[in-house]
């Protein structure tokens, strides 16, 4: 009988949309689900989400406005890399940033938002930390949490005790 393949969770999103889950690799999972109802973020075979794994729920943060602006403003989370660790957007030809800007080219969109930011952090189309990334949304409203014997804990829970 063939073993089936481990995934050890990263990174827990919530969304407007549902849930997310980074597994590392450039492996991700997505559902239709809620803190409340987890989808993606339901523990199943072969599913792993170790006691610390953190959890974001960004539904009361894109409801303001700072939050709303993150979405489009923030970096992208890259779960392989290290706790304080970024990577920078690549410099893009002028060729190649003109080909991107046709046509409603939503990349082009966001490639000419990030040349525009000020650089003193990282911007849109940056990769920034697990760390880096949940540090940011806490920022801007998201509530935060992490998974202990299968369940989601949040901070705030855990402040008022």
């Amino acid at each position: 009988m063939a073993s089936q393949m481990k995934y050890v969770a990263k990174l827990v999103c919530f969304g407007a949309g549902g849930d997310s889950v980074e597994w590392g690799g450039g492996c991700r999972s997505t559902g239709y689900g809620s803190p409340e109802r987890p989808h993606a973020a339901e523990p199943e075979d072969g599913k792993e989400y170790p006691d610390g794994t953190p959890v974001i729920d960004k539904r009361p943060a894109v409801k303001t406005k700072a939050g709303f602006r993150h979405v489009f403003n923030g970096p992208i989370v890259q779960v392989d890399l290290e706790d304080e660790e970024t990577e920078d957007l690549p410099e893009v030809s002028s060729v190649m940033a003109g080909a991107l800007s046709e046509g409603g080219n939503e990349y082009g969109a966001l490639l000419t938002l990030h040349k525009s930011q000020s650089r003193s952090k990282p911007g849109a189309l940056d990769f920034v930390s697990i760390k880096k990334y949940v540090d940011g949304w806490r920022e801007v409203g998201a509530r935060i949490g992490f998974y202990k014997s299968g369940k989601i804990v949040w901070e705030d829970e855990c402040d008022a005790r």
